[in-house]
């Protein structure tokens, strides 16, 4: 079976270690007029307090967008993406945050069994979502494959009938599982130094 580009972002699908199989959201305001469309599936980080779409592959990311709610003309919307330029109350975007979820998510080109299981990090394509669906564009930018720091790390791809990394048609717009690296919560730019006695105890202890 061939595959073919059909980008729908960022979509959750199991934990990593121990932790159970359940989604862990938060909400987040959203600035009333913000001039972005934000798609589920979408990469979102915090700015100045609120919640916005990536705009730049070197960002952290606050996680993956899953819908929203706000008050317009007094009356509660719940949306699957929030549109541009919307002015409303109480706007919240709702986020699956948690730095141990597994999400899958489409390559924009052939990616190779040498590239999953953690050995190999990705940038990503910023691809502009569908106002008709709700869904996002954004998709593992395979030519950014690299063993130092990017954006995801592919785990492994998703099983399911004509996704076999083994087959050349197959993995040409491969499903990966992948995992967030430059998430908020386990992404450090800073490094601290650690005293010679709490190092020595951490070594011997």
């Amino acid at each position: 079976m061939t595959t073919s580009a059909a980008p729908f972002g960022f979509s959750p699908s199991r934990k990593r270690g121990m932790n159970p199989n359940a989604i862990g959201t938060n909400e987040y305001p959203i600035a009333s007029g913000y001039a972005a469309n934000i798609f589920t599936g979408d990469l979102v980080r915090i700015n100045a307090g609120n919640l916005q779409t990536v705009t730049d592959t070197n960002e952290v990311v606050q996680g993956v967008f899953m819908g929203c709610r706000y008050v317009e003309n007094g009356e509660q919307k719940f949306k699957s993406y929030f549109p541009s330029g919307t002015s409303v109350t109480d706007a919240f975007g709702i986020v699956c945050d948690d730095p141990n979820q597994v999400f899958e998510v489409q390559a924009d080109a052939s990616v190779t069994a040498g590239d999953l299981f953690g050995s190999q990090n990705f940038g990503v394509v910023l691809g502009a979502g569908s106002t008709f669906t709700g869904k996002s564009g954004h998709t593992i930018d395979a030519s950014t494959r690299t063993s130092g720091i990017a954006m995801v790390r592919a785990l492994d791809s998703v099983n399911e009938p004509g996704n076999q990394v083994a087959v050349a048609t197959e993995r040409a717009f491969l499903k990966l599982n992948a995992r967030l690296v430059q998430h908020t919560d386990n992404f450090f730019t800073t490094i601290v130094s650690v005293p010679t006695t709490i190092t020595a105890y951490l070594l011997n202890g």
